[in-house]
């Protein structure tokens, strides 16, 4: 199936569904990291000025490394809204292009529920998702006390 209005197929393609995702995430990623960078202060990119840096390393070598906690909290919120999403995935996917968390309905058929198998394929499911949050967990953390006060 394709779009009339701009020719890219949307249906049944990974392109449409990151398309949706990014289009209730990033308003709300933008919106979080707004608050985080100007917690930032001004004095860290003043510094890099008066060392003589450029604004592109002054972004890339002091600011971005600043705010990496931040970055890194949204990003974990955007991941984990975008993994157990089921109602765009269940209309925007078939067969071939489906989630898992679309993937786990299968299991379930009009007559019996496969317990069983939904919940070995749950597991499977959520173990990247720990390995991840575990990995990233002091970021996390930090990204969410950045705005305590302190």
């Amino acid at each position: 199936m394709c779009d009339a209005t701009f020719g890219i197929p949307l249906v049944g393609t990974r392109i449409g569904l990151i398309i949706t995702y990014l289009t209730f995430s990033l308003p709300f990623a933008i919106w979080m990291l707004v608050g985080y960078f100007d917690g930032i202060p001004r004095e860290l990119d003043q510094a890099g000025k008066m060392d003589g840096a450029s604004n592109l390393t002054i972004l890339l070598r002091i600011i971005l490394p600043a705010a990496r906690p931040g970055i890194v909290a949204v990003a974990i919120y955007a991941f984990m809204t975008a993994w157990g999403e089921v109602l765009f995935a269940s209309v925007l996917t078939t067969e071939d292009t489906r989630t898992l968390a679309v993937g786990l309905r299968q299991y379930a058929t009009q007559t019996n529920v496969y317990w069983n198998q939904v919940l070995a394929a749950s597991l499977a499911v959520s173990i990247p998702v720990v390995v991840g949050f575990l990995m990233m967990q002091k970021n996390f953390v930090a990204g969410l006390t950045a705005g305590a006060v302190k």
